[in-house]
């Protein structure tokens, strides 16, 4: 694989796990922050708040790892026909719907529906990655 096929294929890939992770630490950090303020410590300083602290840092987290998403797509956009990349893009639901449900912090159930819909996602992307997509036209 040449360099600059790397670089591409890398910036695609850390397009699509860092949008993962940002959806995945964001809910995480929302989850925190419902906790926080059910136990009523919503209040109280940011250091006695364990729940609080971890929202605001699962929050941050999220929205530096999208931040960081949305670089290394613009950085794709350079490489690669967006009839190609953008289906790609795709493959960040599978990542957050595994995330989701195996992630203890989050512990969404898997359902047959949103599994069966899930290896649609993947079937599609499949399908839209066979034609290629190098260049810009």
């Amino acid at each position: 694989m040449t360099r600059a096929r790397w670089i591409g294929a890398a910036a695609l890939s850390a397009s699509i796990v860092l949008s993962a992770l940002g959806q995945l630490g964001m809910k995480a950090g929302m989850q925190n922050l419902k906790l926080a303020r059910a136990s009523g410590e919503i209040a109280w300083s940011l250091a006695s708040s364990p729940p609080l602290r971890e929202a605001l840092l699962f929050t941050a987290g999220g929205l530096v790892a999208y931040a960081l998403s949305l670089l290394a797509w613009l950085a794709v956009l350079v490489r690669y026909r967006l009839s190609y990349a953008y289906p790609l893009l795709a493959l960040s639901y599978v990542l957050v719907y595994a995330g989701a449900t195996q992630w203890p912090e989050l512990a969404e159930a898997a359902t047959p529906q949103r599994t069966v819909g899930t290896l649609l996602i993947l079937a599609g992307v499949g399908l839209a990655s066979l034609a290629g997509g190098r260049g810009s036209k």
